[in-house]
């Protein structure tokens, strides 16, 4: 029969505090296999392994959710265990040296595809984070092109005012020199009329 192990041997085994693996283990509950109640509460094999799940996940910085997700897919939850050991404990206490290793060969599997997986997750979140720094890398040219085009239509639009201001002013200017080549014409005309009447009275 497997031996069973205190919470401060887990701990020891994966050469973490024990403050630590407690709150792992409270963390994640469902998936500690335990035998009994209270302060007589020991813990199958298999704990080292789930707790060495839970802490590479947190090294990895994954969530709570994710680390959970992870534990779904590698490990079975405690009623699952209940009810396997239920069913199955003499058959458990008879196995020979061969069940195992055979045991020893699926747990390796196990945590090979334990590690498969967290690796793909923290890279998925790398890769989001990298789209979310894309995305607002390119909102934020956005926001300079559109700046840069306001500024373009504000000083054509200037301009343009300036433009018709000054089109307005060569006009007018345009209208008084005409205005003023007319007068002087007509006072040239008056001029030789009387000019001419002169003479002629003489």
């Amino acid at each position: 029969m497997k031996k069973l192990m205190t919470i401060a041997e887990v701990a020891k085994e994966l050469n973490i505090p024990e403050s630590t693996a407690r709150y792992y283990r409270d963390s994640f509950t469902d998936y500690i296999p335990s035998v009994g109640e209270g302060r007589k509460k020991r813990y199958r094999s298999e704990t080292v392994e789930v707790l060495r799940f839970i802490a590479e996940g947190f090294k990895r910085k994954l969530t709570a959710i994710e680390i959970d997700n992870g534990l779904s897919q590698m490990f079975p939850r405690n009623f699952d265990i209940e009810q396997s050991t239920a069913t199955t404990a003499a058959v458990v206490q008879q196995q020979s040296e061969n069940d195992v290793n055979q045991y020893a060969l699926q747990l390796q599997n196990a945590l090979e595809q334990m590690g498969a997986t967290m690796q793909v997750i923290a890279d998925q979140k790398e890769e989001i984070a990298e789209l979310r720094k894309h995305v607002s890398y390119v909102d934020k040219k956005q926001q300079q092109q559109q700046k840069y085009i306001d500024t373009k239509l504000e000083e054509r639009d200037r301009k343009l005012v300036q433009s018709l201001r000054e089109s307005q002013e060569t006009k007018k200017l345009l209208l008084e020199v005409k205005e003023q080549l007319a007068a002087s014409q007509e006072e040239k005309k008056k001029g030789f009329f009387a000019r001419l009447f002169n003479r002629g009275s003489i």
